[in-house]
């Protein structure tokens, strides 16, 4: 079962790990002290938006608007991706900023 990825994290790829193309495949790879994960084209694409800059909800809205898709069906398809990051300490959720109250 996933854990739902708060809407305001602001998801990066950890310090320990990094991104890159493998060399011998050409597939898109992160690489990290215990191993190297190869990524499907999906994950790929979730992985580009997760600058720690864009929270979750945007990183969803804008594969929603890229792939055409419900914003429903990305969301679940991007916390499963991001929850196996996590898992594997790959992924760092950043600074949680709690919304502001409007009265």
């Amino acid at each position: 079962m996933s854990i739902p990825t708060p809407p305001l994290a602001r998801p990066k790829l950890s310090t320990r790990a990094r991104a890159q193309v493998d060399k011998i495949s050409g597939k898109p790879i992160i690489v990290y002290p215990e191993g190297v994960l190869v990524l499907n084209k999906t994950g790929e694409k979730i992985l580009a938006l997760c600058d720690g800059q864009r929270t979750f909800d945007e990183i969803v809205a804008e594969l929603a608007k890229r792939f055409n898709a419900p914003v429903e069906t990305i969301a679940r398809e991007a916390t499963t991706f991001l929850q196996r990051l996590r898992e594997r300490n790959l992924l760092d959720l950043g600074e949680i900023e709690e919304p502001e109250d409007t009265p």
